[in-house]
């Protein structure tokens, strides 16, 4: 009498599924729906689905479009450096960072003169590219944690951390030598010209009057402690 032979659990396949079984779970991998949902319901939850994940799209492109948005409103479009308002606000939190911690940090403002022998000769492009070759010269010539911004029409800043005031002195010297050795169209003999100031910041201050603190030094001269250079000296 023979026996029918006894089949091993590696011999069965796939081969001897329920083709209906795998339609059904086919239809519900991506969806997660249960096979006994009716076909309408199945049909609506997979529109919310798709809508969902549209709206996750859009949602990720408004995030995006607004990352964009912030930048270009903290950058100066011509000189590629933070504008006046993102400064301040980098300054407003230098302040609030050096309640807390024991570090100084300075301010300089640095004006530019010369400007208008280029923009006669150049015109308002040739005005544009010295005022990038400005920005990029003030970018290289500081360190990571330092910030550096235009504030007015020819007007630069820079923001020097853990500095004391004869270092911030010291490198903004340096920084202005820079500027005069730029070798611009249009320029005048020399070089452009430069003036600076300095300002530490100081416990309990606000950003608007460090700056002006920094205009008035500015505007004042050497009496109040105006670092001045002028083209290549």
């Amino acid at each position: 009498m023979s026996s029918a032979p006894i089949l091993k659990p590696q011999h069965l396949g796939v081969t001897g599924a329920d083709p209906r079984a795998i339609a059904r779970r086919r239809e519900t991998e991506d969806g997660g729906l249960s096979p006994d949902l009716p076909v309408e319901q199945r049909s609506l939850v997979m529109r919310l689905s798709e809508e969902v994940a549209a709206l996750r799209r859009a949602l990720d492109a408004s995030q995006h479009r607004i990352a964009a948005l912030e930048v270009e409103a903290a950058e100066d479009p011509i000189s590629g450096l933070f504008n006046r308002r993102a400064f301040l606000r980098e300054v407003e939190r230098a302040i609030a960072f050096q309640t807390r911690y024991p570090m100084t940090c300075g301010i300089a403002l640095i004006d530019i003169d010369g400007m208008d022998a280029i923009r006669d000769t150049q015109g308002q492009s040739g005005l544009n590219r010295a005022l990038r070759s400005i920005g990029e010269t003030l970018r290289a010539g500081i360190r990571s944690c330092d910030f550096t911004a235009r504030t007015g029409n020819e007007q630069f800043a820079v923001a020097l951390w853990n500095s004391t005031p004869a270092d911030c002195s010291h490198r903004v010297l340096g920084l202005q030598r820079a500027i005069a050795g730029l070798d611009l169209p249009s320029a005048p003999k020399g070089g452009l010209g430069t003036r600076s100031s300095v300002v530490m910041i100081e416990p309990g201050t606000i950003a608007e009057q460090v700056i002006t603190t920094a205009d008035t030094l500015l505007l004042e001269g050497v009496a109040c402690g105006q670092a001045m250079m002028s083209g290549k000296s």
